[in-house]
């Protein structure tokens, strides 16, 4: 059972799927039946708690190893989702994170370690790159990187660096940022190999 929370996009559904209709979580959706998607948090993320309590219903629900995916809001949700599985007794398999950040209102400050219920975790983030920063200034994002950074417990840990925007991390690159494309392209390639390393017929793709 894989249950996957997107990032944050447009309020409208119709716009938010335009939106992240090609995002890295809505590929693995579509390509790993019986799978649950949720919307990311809104920018203000004060749905993280309520999306959490979701993800833990869907993962009550699902049969066979539990694995989490989120990207950006959504990834600090998965995180929460995973400390409320571990308060009930349940372990998740795997955890892959697309550049997972706590900026959100309503657990502020529980990300920042993922339990130890949790197996292997992997996650692409965005490398603090100053001149990257310097060319992009408001795309890049860089004061999103502040989550999801420790693993408690004896699970495996893979993390990457890729320098690009925040939305080029999760699979939205944006069209006018030099390199951006191939950052996306990277972070798909890893991401595909962890997931098919931990049993997930998954090739993503930008």
């Amino acid at each position: 059972m894989i249950v996957i929370i997107d990032g944050t996009g447009p309020s409208d559904d119709k716009e938010y799927a335009k939106e992240m209709g090609n995002s890295f979580p809505s590929q693995i959706a579509r390509q790993v039946v019986g799978s649950a998607y949720f919307r990311g948090p809104s920018l203000t993320g004060k749905e993280v708690s309520q999306i959490a309590d979701r993800a833990v219903g869907a993962a009550q629900g699902g049969s066979g190893p539990l694995m989490l995916v989120g990207y950006s809001r959504g990834g600090c949700t998965a995180i929460v989702a995973a400390k409320r599985l571990k308060a009930q007794g349940k372990r998740v398999k795997a955890m892959f994170l697309f550049d997972a950040v706590d900026m959100q209102t309503s657990e502020l400050g529980l990300s920042q370690t993922i339990p130890d219920n949790v197996d292997f975790v992997a996650h692409a983030r965005t490398a603090r790159s100053l001149g990257f920063w310097a060319r992009n200034p408001v795309k890049s994002r860089f004061y999103f990187y502040n989550t999801g950074r420790w693993l408690d417990g004896d699970g495996v840990l893979e993390e990457k660096k890729f320098v690009g925007t925040h939305g080029a991390a999760g699979g939205v690159p944006w069209p006018d940022v030099v390199g951006d494309r191939a950052c996306a392209l990277a972070v798909a390639e890893w991401m595909s190999g962890q997931l098919q390393s931990q049993g997930v017929a998954v090739t993503l793709k930008v």
